[in-house]
C-alpha cells in the first residue's frame, strides 16, 4: 500500500538541501561583490595617492616652461633629454613602478586632441611624447575640466579609451608658477590588474561557497537524525503549559512546524505573563491613587494645591507637589502645610524654611517684590503666567519681575492658580 504522507526525516531533506545549495550560492556571490568593491576601492585609493603626490612633487616653474615647449615647434625629443625634463620625469617613473600602475604622467587640456601629454613615466612604445595629443571619453574630458577649475580629484569608472584599452583613471591637480592650476596629473591602471585580483577574489568566494555547502549539510543531517528530540521536548512543553506550570525550558532547533507550534506558544504563555503583570500593575497603582486619595481627604485643601510657606508683605514662598497621586506626594504636601502654621507663629523657623522644604517631592517658588525676581527651587523647572505671558524657569534659578506684574502658578492640567499679589489670592 502506498504511503500516503513522506516520512519526516525526507521531507527535512528535501527541504534543506536546496535552501543549503541556495544560501551557498548567495553567500559566495555576496563575499565575491564585497571582495570586488573591496578591490575597485583599494585601486582607487592608490591611483588618488598616486596623482595627488605626483602634482604635489612637480615643481611647478618647470612644468610651466615644459607646457610652453610642448604648445610651441620645438623638437620634443630635445627637450625631454633636456635636464628640465629629467628631472621631473624621473621620480614619475620610480612612483609609477614602485606601485605598479599601468601610466602616470601630467596633462593639459586642448593641443591636438582633448588632451595634450606633458610629463610621461611610461618608457618604450607605450611613451607618450611631450606634448602629443590624445582623444578621451566625453566623462573624463568632463572630469579633468572640473580638476583645473575647481582643484578637485576626479576618479573615472572603468571605461574603454581607444588607444589604450580597458582603464581606471584618477587625475589631480598640478600647480603652476603664478599659483593657478595649470594641469593635471593622470594615474591609470589596466583592467588586466584588476582582473587578476578579482580572479583572485572569485577563487576565494568559491572556497568560501564550497566551505559553506559542506558545513551546511553536515548541520542538516545532523538535525535530521535528532528530530525526534525537538518534537519530545515540544511534547513536554506543550503539557507544562496545559498543567497551568510556566516551562522551563523548550526547543532550540527542529522542523519549520514545530518552530512555529513553539512560536504561538511563546506568544500565548507571554501574553498570559504580560496580562498577569499589566493587572499586578494596575492593582497596585490603584491601591496607591486610594491610599493618597484618603489621606488627601485628611488633609485641608488638595493635594495639588500650592501650600503657601511664608506669606509676607514683599515675599511669598509657596511649595508645590511634584507627586500629588501618590501617598508619599500628599504626606509631603501634609508637612509643608504644618510647616507653613510654624513659619507663621515662629520667626527663627521661617528664616531656615529653604532647609526644611520638600525638594526631593516638590518644588518652590519665592516671589520678592523687593528683589524683582521669582526663583524656582527643586529639581524641576516652574512654568508661570507673567501678566498673560506663559514664563519657563529652569530648575534652581530666577528671572525678573516687574512691580505691580500678576504671576500665576500653572498647574499640569494647564489650569491657573493666583500667586501674586497677595490681595489677588
Amino acid at each position: 500500500m502506498r504511503r500516503k504522507s513522506v516520512p519526516i526525516k525526507a521531507l527535512l531533506v528535501r527541504t534543506f538541501l536546496p535552501a543549503v545549495v541556495v544560501v551557498s550560492v548567495l553567500l559566495a556571490g555576496l563575499v565575491y561583490n564585497r571582495l570586488y568593491a573591496s578591490i575597485l576601492n583599494g585601486f582607487e585609493r592608490k591611483l588618488v595617492a598616486a596623482s595627488a603626490m605626483t602634482g604635489a612633487m612637480i615643481d611647478p616653474d618647470d612644468h610651466d616652461r615644459l607646457i610652453a615647449a610642448a604648445r610651441s615647434d620645438k623638437d620634443t625629443a630635445t627637450t625631454e633629454a633636456s635636464p628640465l625634463y629629467q628631472r621631473n620625469v624621473r621620480p614619475i617613473r620610480h612612483i609609477r613602478d614602485e606601485l605598479g600602475l599601468t601610466y602616470l604622467y601630467t596633462q593639459v587640456l586642448g593641443g591636438p586632441g582633448d588632451i595634450q601629454y606633458i610629463l610621461d613615466g611610461t618608457e618604450g612604445a607605450d611613451h607618450s611624447p611631450l606634448g602629443s595629443g590624445d582623444d578621451l571619453p566625453g566623462a573624463t574630458v568632463a572630469g579633468l575640466k572640473r580638476v583645473q577649475a575647481r582643484g578637485a580629484v576626479y576618479v573615472s569608472p572603468i571605461e574603454y579609451q581607444e588607444q589604450w584599452g580597458l582603464l581606471k583613471t584618477a587625475a589631480s591637480p598640478v600647480m603652476g608658477a603664478n599659483g593657478q592650476i595649470t594641469g593635471s596629473t593622470g594615474a591609470d591602471v589596466n583592467i588586466s590588474v584588476i582582473q587578476v585580483a578579482t580572479q583572485n577574489a572569485l577563487f576565494q568566494s568559491a572556497m568560501i561557497g564550497i566551505g559553506s555547502v559542506l558545513v551546511c549539510l553536515l548541520v542538516a543531517l545532523a538535525l535530521v537524525r535528532r528530530i525526534a528530540v525537538p518534537i519530545e521536548a515540544l511534547t513536554e512543553y506543550t503539557l507544562q503549559i496545559a498543567g497551568g506550570h510556566t516551562p522551563v525550558s523548550g526547543i532550540s532547533s527542529g522542523p519549520r512546524e514545530v518552530k512555529a507550534l513553539r512560536s504561538h506558544l511563546d506568544m500565548l504563555t507571554g501574553a498570559m505573563a504580560r496580562s498577569a503583570q499589566q493587572r499586578e500593575q494596575e492593582e497596585e497603582r490603584a491601591e496607591e491613587m486610594a491610599r493618597a486619595a484618603i489621606l488627601s481627604a485628611q488633609t485641608h485643601g488638595k493635594a495639588d494645591e500650592p501650600v503657601i510657606l511664608i506669606e509676607e508683605e514683599n515675599r511669598l514662598v509657596a511649595w508645590i507637589s511634584g507627586e500629588p497621586l501618590i501617598p508619599q506626594g500628599v504626606l509631603a504636601a501634609r508637612a509643608m502645610a504644618n510647616l507653613g502654621q510654624i513659619c507663621i507663629v515662629k520667626p527663627d523657623i521661617r528664616a531656615i524654611w529653604r532647609d526644611l522644604a520638600d525638594l526631593d517631592h516638590g518644588k518652590c517658588i519665592v516671589i520678592d517684590a523687593i528683589a524683582g525676581t521669582i526663583e524656582c527651587l527643586g529639581t524641576s523647572g516652574c512654568e508661570v503666567d507673567v501678566d498673560g505671558k506663559t514664563r519657563s524657569i529652569a530648575p534652581n534659578s530666577r528671572m525678573g519681575l516687574a512691580p505691580h506684574e500678576t504671576v500665576t502658578l500653572i498647574r499640569p492640567d494647564r489650569s491657573g492658580f493666583l500667586l501674586w499679589p497677595r490681595g489677588g489670592r
